[in-house]
C-alpha cells in the first residue's frame, strides 16, 4: 500500500496506557462515545476481529467498517452490512489503497493494541480522550503512548471542564506528527 494515505488514530486510555480488558472499555464515558462517533461518522474505520466483536450493536454505521483478521472467510458466510469488509493484514493494504482512490473518505485506526501497533507509524494526527483513571491490569499500549508524548505535538488540548461533567476525569489531546506528510 503506498503509505501516503492520510491517516488517523483514535484512543481512549489512561496514563498507564491501558485501553482495555477482556473486550471492553474500562470506563463509560457519554462524551467521549459522542466524540468517537462525531470524529469517525462516514470515514473509513479500521479494526481487528476482537474490537469488532466487541461492538455491542455490530458493524459502526455511516462507516466503512475494516476488520483485520487472519481468518476472514469465517466471516464471509456471515450476514454483514455491505460496508463491513473483513480481510487479513496483507489484503487490508490493498483494499484500503483502492477505497482511498475510490472514496477519498479519512481513514481512523480505531484499536485494538496490535492494530495501533501496526498502524502507529503511519497516523498523521491521533485523536487521544486521555481518561485518568488508575487501572495498571489490562491491554496496555504504554510504549506508543509515550512515543505519541515525545514525538507528536499536541495541536489541541480540550479539558473535561470544557467538555461536561462526569465522574471520571478526562480530556480531549490531538496530536500531529511533524514527520509524516499527508
Amino acid at each position: 500500500m503506498s503509505r501516503n494515505i492520510p491517516m488517523n488514530m483514535i484512543v481512549a486510555v489512561n496514563p498507564h496506557g491501558i485501553i482495555g480488558k477482556n473486550n471492553k472499555l474500562l470506563w463509560c464515558i457519554p462524551e467521549d462515545m459522542k466524540h468517537f462517533r462525531r470524529m469517525t461518522m462516514h470515514t473509513i474505520v479500521i479494526m481487528g476481529r476482537k474490537t469488532f466483536e466487541s461492538l455491542p450493536n455490530g458493524p459502526l454505521e455511516t462507516r466503512i467498517n475494516v476488520v483485520i483478521t487472519s481468518h476472514p472467510e469465517r466471516y464471509h458466510t456471515r450476514h454483514y452490512h455491505q460496508t463491513t469488509i473483513f480481510c487479513n493484514l496483507d489484503d487490508c493494504e490493498d483494499i484500503l489503497q483502492k477505497m482511498h482512490v475510490n472514496t477519498n473518505k479519512r481513514v481512523f485506526i480505531i484499536g485494538g493494541a496490535d492494530i495501533y501497533n501496526h498502524f502507529f507509524k503511519r497516523c498523521k494526527t491521533i485523536y487521544v480522550t486521555l481518561v485518568q483513571t488508575e487501572e495498571q491490569i489490562g491491554v496496555s499500549i504504554y510504549p506508543l503512548l509515550q512515543e505519541m508524548q515525545t514525538t507528536y505535538s499536541v495541536v489541541s488540548r480540550t479539558p473535561q471542564d470544557v467538555i461536561q461533567t462526569s465522574t471520571i476525569d478526562f480530556e480531549f489531546i490531538v496530536y500531529e506528527s511533524p514527520h509524516i506528510v499527508p
